[in-house]
């Protein structure tokens, strides 16, 4: 019989050919195709942007259920032509037969449309069977970096407790690997489901327990064989750039190389992780089967085939696809290197909250610790009491901030003003109030200008001209900006006072900036944030403002990407890494760290 490696061995270099292929194409087609379908879906739904706000709305949509029913086929199929590519290497392999990639290509082409053949629908229902065991490296890898698959899990976890969620993945995952055990037979013999099953559980009679644990500890070492090569990619460029590139362009360096080490890493840890698995369960597949292998009989070919099955042929098909495919890698890596796209000035720097690091957020002791760390604004967030007064406070319970657990909108200001905003924070800060609007606007007259987010209860309808009243009253039009997570709200404001200048508080970046007419600039979460969008929304005119950076290397990512202003809880370190004067020679230490975040 035999052994794993053996079979491994026969093969490897067209098999790893295969792998490196079909991982290039598929993750070249998902860089491309993503956010573009995700923007024909926000247009056909009449959506400019997609936000926290609409994102339920638009991800119950049925056209946006429908799309992803059929990219869910398209996975299927890919797993197929994968898996059938790969098992057609093992059995030339088992029969001491070598194989190259077109010949791979061509018996992962031939054995998928053979089993769609023979199978017409249930094949669907197969490959969703063998999928989550399959693919389970990837979707565990791409997790961390999906950002909209991150979010639908987040308002999973909201909607479902964890404890439920664990169960339920861990169901779909156990039964996927019990069914993949009969995936080579129905690939390979293209035998009826009772006789696989009956097959299967004859053979697994007696060591079940033992195979379910092989099976397991073959992914897990997958996994960890990944990751440590991964580990070990980071640590090689991490030292490549301490003494190779100047200490100023280092901390952008292993930010943006270490960006492309993780999609490698991703794409390896799918391909290792399938392989593996297939592995396992063809030598499974092979220890227990009955049918004869003989050699395979030879194919009869036409004489173009016969052209092309010449060595030398093979050999030129092979270079031109690794060719054709390390241009696109270039293209890709071209486009979204770092650079430096800002042109306009030095970047501004705004306080979070006030200035929440050293004081209670949102009060008028973090608006002066604002004020004495020269930040350019100072960010503040609004919302309106029970009898209509505007007051500054980010969430919509008390509790946090004064330990009092209530919602603004059932209290009056009178009741407000005497909880405690400052205790939580620090003693010293015992007896700080919650302020109003106007006692903020007094505070920073002169001193600094403000940005002031309008936060959206939905129990606060008469906010905006609440807000703009105020901001007139103390004649604050040319110091201050409005911002807020709720477009319609900039509407009104572009209404009320077209010389406001307003801004976009956005999560996520999908959707078309320029039907964003209403908002005079956009502030990002800054992980969604990269050179290419600020140049989007700076050719329309629009500056763009990144939040929250409180660490040395998100802080220069974002400076290199050219954005025009960053919201921070630490100022005077934002001052300095735009300045130059921190950091400017990091240990190899402090870069790994920045690498792996």
């Amino acid at each position: 019989m035999k052994s794993a490696r053996e079979i491994l061995k026969k093969n490897f270099i067209s098999l790893f050919l295969f792998e490196l292929t079909f991982r290039v194409l598929t993750a070249v087609f998902l860089l491309r195709a993503g956010n573009r379908i995700i923007d024909l879906l926000l247009e056909y739904q009449g959506f400019s942007y997609l936000t926290m706000d609409n994102y339920e709305q638009f991800i119950t949509h049925p056209l946006t259920i429908l799309t992803a029913a059929g990219i869910l086929l398209l996975v299927f199929l890919g797993v197929l032509f994968e898996t059938c590519g790969i098992l057609a290497c093992f059995e030339r392999s088992w029969r001491k037969e070598k194989i190259t990639l077109p010949g791979i290509v061509r018996s992962a082409l031939k054995g998928g449309l053979r089993f769609i053949r023979k199978y017409p629908l249930r094949w669907i229902l197969y490959m969703a069977g063998c999928t989550p065991f399959l693919t389970l490296h990837l979707v565990i890898w791409e997790m961390t970096r999906a950002k909209l698959a991150a979010v639908t899990l987040q308002k999973l976890a909201a909607a479902v407790p964890v404890w439920a969620l664990a169960v339920i993945l861990t169901v779909i995952f156990t039964a996927s690997m019990f069914f993949s055990f009969t995936m080579p037979q129905r690939l390979l013999r293209l035998e009826e489901g009772k006789t696989v099953r009956e097959d299967t559980r004859s053979a697994l009679r007696g060591c079940f327990g033992r195979r379910i644990g092989c099976a397991l500890l073959v992914q897990v070492l997958a996994f960890a064989l990944v990751l440590v090569l991964f580990l070990a990619a980071v640590a090689v460029m991490t030292a490549a750039v301490k003494f190779g590139r100047s200490p100023g362009s280092a901390v952008s360096a292993v930010l943006v190389y270490g960006r492309w080490i993780r999609l490698t890493a991703g794409m390896a840890a799918g391909a290792v992780g399938m392989t593996a698995a297939l592995l396992y369960l063809y030598t499974f597949f092979a220890r227990s089967d009955k049918t004869e292998k003989s050699a395979a009989p030879q194919e009869k070919r036409g004489r173009l085939m016969q052209f092309f099955a010449k060595p030398r042929m093979v050999s030129l098909l092979t270079a031109l696809i690794i060719l054709a495919e390390s241009l696109f890698v270039l293209l890709l890596m071209r486009e979204s290197i770092l650079d430096k796209t800002a042109g306009r000035g030095s970047t501004e720097v705004t306080a979070h909250r006030g200035g929440a690091r050293v004081a209670p957020e949102n009060t008028i002791s973090a608006l002066e610790a604002a004020v004495d760390a020269l930040a350019d604004y100072a960010e503040i967030d609004v919302q309106e009491t029970k009898d209509g007064e505007i007051v500054l406070l980010h969430d919509t319970n008390l509790q946090r901030v004064t330990g009092l657990n209530a919602n603004i909108w059932d209290l009056t200001y009178e009741e407000v003003s005497q909880l405690d905003a400052g205790i939580k924070f620090h003693k010293k800060f015992r007896g700080e109030k919650i302020p109003t609007l106007a006692e903020a606007l007094e505070c920073c007259q002169g001193r600094i200008r403000l940005n002031i987010e309008l936060k959206y209860n939905g129990h606060n309808a008469q906010i905006v001209p609440k807000v703009l009243k105020i901001i007139e009253e103390y004649g604050f039009e040319e110091n201050c900006v409005v911002t807020s997570m709720n477009y319609k709200y900039l509407e009104q404001i572009k209404e009320l006072n077209p010389g406001i200048v307003t801004g976009y508080t956005l999560s996520m970046v999908y959707g078309n900036l320029s039907q964003m007419t209403a908002a005079d600039f956009f502030s990002v979460k800054h992980t969604y944030l990269n050179s290419i969008f600020v140049r989007r929304a700076h050719a329309l005119g629009k500056e763009v403002c990144a939040w929250t950076l409180n660490y040395q290397g998100d802080i220069q990512q974002m400076i290199d990407c050219g954005v025009d202003n960053i919201i921070t809880d630490d100022p005077e370190l934002v001052r300095k890494v735009i300045l130059g004067e921190v950091e400017a020679n990091p240990s190899y230490w402090d870069l790994l760290n920045y690498a792996l975040r």
